[in-house]
């Protein structure tokens, strides 16, 4: 039988893993709710893997895909408007509308200019229905099918045959699960024997190395380790003692804002557009950046923040390390192209304030 204090880990941990899994609920065998599950779900490392390692990207070109709302038109707007339209049918050489339907049925139209992408409309449906209001979805979360073909991010919406008055379908769903959003943590997914509470630690002049690169302990926090080992090719990449193939250490935090791209922050919005690294995973060596971008949860009256630990392949070709002097945020950035490159290996977690459940 577990101990309290082990079932308190595992609870808290639970919650941590709720607040970064969108529309999840973790739970832990001891839950009530476990006894109710037909047919249980264990929490494994690759779906944590796909809905904690996310890609940023930037937020797209404004205006391409607007929210369309229909308004009264005099009879000559009227004419001109539908000549216009049959047009587009054939050439849709200018913008034009579309529908957007959920599974309950619920239409939505959205104005859409020919250099739109799959991932701008997904963008605007985001911003414009209200997702952006909860932590637990990101833009990631939509999938978007035309015709029964699931759509890519990348494409140009006319390049997947849309045009005038195609209804386009999304759902919200969790990336590498079922459509059950129930899970249950298991202790097998933990590794504690490499756990460490850094709450009351502070390097202040120590330095530490990981893969040739300062190690920034996440001090102040309390570091839960998760059970890699076995999990790739070899176990190099994990490795503490600066051999080859050892990964260096990055941190990120995991709310909604990574949908707009964590590099961002800093960057003046006129010269976003010139200095943007491109698409990837992005990640920073010092965790304090990192929490800034944290998710909060509530536990046991108290509130709590978390953030991932990772480990990152800084070979050349692998990462793009952005100096800190252009961040402008005190630290670097990593941009990770491929996950395989940017694997999670600890769960960070820090009380922040008291939590009253009544407000």
């Amino acid at each position: 039988m577990a101990s309290s204090s082990s079932n308190d880990r595992l609870e808290l941990v639970a919650a941590a893993l709720t607040s970064l899994i969108p529309g999840s609920k973790v739970i832990t065998k001891d839950d009530p709710l476990y006894a109710t599950l037909e047919d249980p779900k264990p929490l494994t490392y690759d779906i944590l893997s796909k809905n904690v390692i996310v890609e940023s990207r930037p937020e797209p070109e404004p205006g391409l895909v607007e929210p369309f709302e229909v308004t009264e038109l005099d009879a000559e707007a009227v004419t001109n408007q539908t000549m216009r339209l049959s047009l587009l049918i054939a050439t849709p050489t200018e913008k034009f509308t579309i529908t957007v339907r959920f599974l309950n049925g619920q239409p939505y139209r959205f104005r859409i200019d020919p250099r739109a992408t799959v991932y701008g409309l997904k963008w605007s449906i985001f911003k414009s229905k209200g997702f952006d209001e909860y932590s637990q979805y990101d833009v990631n979360n939509i999938v978007l099918t035309f015709e029964g073909t699931e759509l890519n991010d990348d494409e140009l919406l006319t390049d997947c045959g849309i045009k005038y008055m195609s209804n386009v379908t999304a759902v919200v769903k969790l990336r590498g699960a079922s459509k059950s959003t129930m899970l249950v943590l298991d202790e097998d997914l933990l590794d504690p024997v490499w756990d460490y509470d850094f709450t009351h630690i502070d390097d202040k002049d120590r330095e530490f190395k990981r893969g040739g690169h300062v190690y920034k302990r996440p001090c102040g926090w309390n570091r839960i380790a998760l059970r890699v080992r076995g999990k790739y090719e070899d176990d190099k990449w994990l490795e503490c003692f600066g051999l080859p193939g050892e990964w260096p250490v990055s941190y990120h935090g995991t709310k909604k804002e990574r949908a707009e791209g964590i590099a961002k922050t800093g960057y003046d919005q006129k010269k976003w557009n010139k200095m943007y690294y491109g698409d990837g995973f992005y990640s920073t060596p010092d965790i304090a950046v990192a929490a800034g971008y944290a998710t909060s949860f509530p536990f046991g009256g108290k509130r709590y923040k978390v953030v991932m630990q990772n480990r990152v392949n800084l070979s050349p070709g692998y990462t793009t390390i952005i100096p800190e002097e252009k961040t402008l945020a005190g630290a670097e950035y990593y941009v990770t192209p491929s996950a395989d490159d940017l694997r999670a290996y600890g769960i960070c977690i820090k009380e922040v304030s008291a939590y009253n459940f009544l407000c």
